[in-house]
């Protein structure tokens, strides 16, 4: 039966106007996005879709024999390559990055097509410049009144959450269909020459819902909150135009300024003995309001380099590890192997020893087995000192799983366990955040470390009762700190501190400096993208891939300022910081730590590694469902916590 369904699917015959207006407006909206372009895909369109391509070169898969077959026959040479891949199992038998363009006008429909995989599989293929094009119905379509059950029906929300995190929306076109009602009386009881005028009204109104998008797109200045486009509203479908997110070049310009030499404006410090990661570059504003003058600070302080080495050395240790560095990556274990023979360990806190752990740990796995030593030197450090009083207390926990992993040391396990313990009893039942002794327990910063230590461990033990206690952090996260735009506030102020800034800053008594919780960090972007992957891999099941992928929009782009902050640094990383309204001009603020570039290359270690597990159906990817889920939108502040928090800024924002 499925089997006759692809090949009736593959060469359609004429239908009634009704009908055959969707399937031609579908087809040429979707040319529309494409253009011209060198190697396309066509995932089991029409064959017709595939013949009107405008395109150098054309392979196309089926998800059957008969179909590809009947493909064929159609197509001939017009296509050089034809291939079968399974639907519930669809992966694509072509190189990474092979493709200009994929084009599916069609199979997004069909309930036995594994969407999600092969949504995954379309972003291998598809070069960085590339663009994705496939159709979606939506429940405003008519034929959802009676196959609901039968086909997929696309939300606004589920179309975008299909996305995420590996596409950006480029662009899209809407084709209106009258509804149920009229559309069902009309393709029963109306000639087909009668029903030109029904047709000639449906494209005014899908041209004019088009017209209406490309009006609102060129006269809005404000950047893309997340939000579906309001015309979806309208569309019976969407043919959507996706370009994937070039995580893989941000990786590759990350790294590049974390070993770039300080002269050139990178964070790798020239000293006697070969270099050393430097700990933050200042930057003064231009008269552009553009950040400049990058100067290299070099001061020691035990919360920077060890972050960033962890970061490098996670992406050493991934399958997109490469040896490209590894001569800095020995010459930087071996400045902090100098720096704790002379005794900087009494000096290190929790913010450096569990990141030293854990770089320590994965240089094991790629260079020397003896850094397992230091590691657990680190370890037997830490375990003596920590109390679990600090919220960064949560970072030796998640050092210490690193070196479990490699050495199953049952001291390791016990102190993982009295770790996890520790930090849940940290966790308020009331108000769902961890609660730490330090003043800062709140911020977002804090919390999404203890995610870390405490997802790690869950991990490692497999004490996956703990992931309820995650989520319900997370969710806090999303629901009441996530702005409209994607970005986090540092944190959620109480309503008696909230109002009282304001009251302070409307009678011209309070400080020149915007409160904290108005300033918005992309560190802070990408240590919610980490909680959520070591959530992941610990075998957590709620789907946050749309909020990862907001999160990680707002640096590129989708912000106040309108601007992509790695390029608007000039570093190759993100620009630190910008306030609400979109300053980045605060002087205490000016600066690029380089545990902020640490903690970038681990989120798209992390988001890379997220793709492939999905490509390969890793059972710790969660899927993203068709069905909407409602993606919250916390734009303004909710007053939950009752405690009052200081107005201390720490260096670790």
């Amino acid at each position: 039966m499925r089997d006759e369904v692809l090949t009736r699917w593959v060469d359609q015959p004429p239908a009634d106007p009704v009908y055959q207006y969707l399937r031609d407006a579908e087809k040429e909206q979707a040319w529309d996005l494409l253009g011209s372009r060198g190697r396309v895909l066509d995932v089991a369109s029409e064959a017709n879709v595939t013949a009107g391509l405008d395109a150098e070169a054309v392979a196309r898969v089926d998800f059957s024999d008969t179909a590809l077959d009947h493909a064929e026959s159609l197509l001939g040479d017009r296509v050089g390559r034809y291939e079968q891949v399974a639907p519930e199992t669809p992966r694509l038998p072509f190189p990474d990055d092979h493709f200009d363009a994929a084009v599916s006008i069609g199979p997004y429909d069909w309930r036995f097509l594994d969407v999600a995989a092969l949504t995954a599989e379309v972003r291998r293929v598809v070069a960085p410049e590339g663009l994705f094009v496939f159709s979606v119905p939506t429940p405003r379509s008519p034929y959802e009144t009676g196959g609901k059950y039968e086909q997929r029906y696309y939300t606004p929300t589920a179309i975008r959450r299909l996305l995420e995190p590996g596409w950006a929306l480029a662009d899209h076109r809407v084709v209106y269909q009258h509804p149920y009602w009229l559309h069902s009386k009309l393709a029963e009881f109306v000639p087909g020459p009668l029903q030109r005028p029904f047709v000639d009204f449906a494209e005014r109104k899908t041209d004019a819902l088009n017209d209406a998008h490309q009006q609102a797109a060129a006269d809005d200045d404000a950047p893309d909150d997340g939000r579906p486009p309001e015309v979806w509203d309208d569309a019976s479908y969407v043919v959507v135009g996706a370009r994937p997110v070039d995580y893989e070049g941000s990786l590759d310009a990350a790294l590049d300024c974390l070993f770039r030499p300080t002269a050139e404006e990178g964070f790798w410090a020239a000293d006697d003995a070969g270099g050393h990661i430097t700990r933050e570059l200042t930057y003064d504003v231009g008269a552009d309001g553009r950040p400049t003058n990058w100067t290299a600070e070099d001061d020691v302080v035990w919360r920077y380099a060890p972050f960033a080495l962890m970061g490098a050395m996670q992406w050493r240790t991934s399958p997109r590890g490469t040896d490209r560095v590894d001569a800095k990556l020995r010459r930087q274990l071996a400045y902090f192997e100098e720096r704790i023979e002379e005794g900087a360990l009494d000096e290190m806190p929790s913010y450096g020893l569990g990141p030293l752990t854990c770089a320590f740990a994965l240089a094991a796995d790629v260079f020397d087995e003896r850094f397992l030593e230091r590691a657990t030197e680190l370890f037997e450090h830490s375990e003596e000192r920590v109390q679990y009083e600090h919220s960064e207390d949560s970072l030796v926990l998640y050092g210490w799983t690193y070196l479990y992993e490699r050495t199953r040391d049952p001291d390791v396990r016990t102190a993982i366990d009295r770790g996890m313990d520790a930090v849940v009893q940290r966790q308020n039942a009331w108000k769902t955040l961890f609660y730490f002794d330090n003043e800062t327990t709140r911020r977002h910063q804090n919390q999404q470390y203890t995610l870390w230590g405490l997802a790690r461990a869950i991990e490692v033990t497999g004490r996956t009762g703990y992931l309820e206690n995650v989520e319900a952090v997370l969710d806090y996260t999303v629901d009441v700190r996530m702005q409209a735009d994607g970005a986090f506030i540092w944190e959620d102020p109480s309503r008696r501190t909230y109002y009282g800034a304001e009251l302070r800053r409307v009678l011209g008594t309070g400080f020149s400096r915007p409160p904290h919780w108005e300033f918005l960090y992309a560190c802070h972007q990408t240590f919610f993208v980490n909680a959520v992957a070591h959530y992941y891999a610990a075998g957590g099941r709620r789907d946050y891939d749309a909020e990862l992928g907001r999160a990680m929009r707002w640096i590129y782009g989708e912000n106040v300022r309108g601007t992509d902050l790695i390029a608007e640094s000039g570093l190759g990383v993100p620009i630190r910081f910008t306030t609400l309204d979109g300053r980045i001009d605060v002087p205490d603020q000016q600066f690029k730590g380089a545990y902020e570039v640490g903690s970038h290359l681990m989120a798209l270690t992390n988001l890379l590694d997220l793709e492939r597990r999905r490509v390969a159906d890793d059972r710790h990817v969660p899927a993203p469902a068709a069905a909407d889920s409602e993606v919250s939108d916390p734009d303004a502040y909710t007053g939950r916590s009752a405690r009052p928090d200081g107005e201390h800024v720490e260096d670790g924002a």
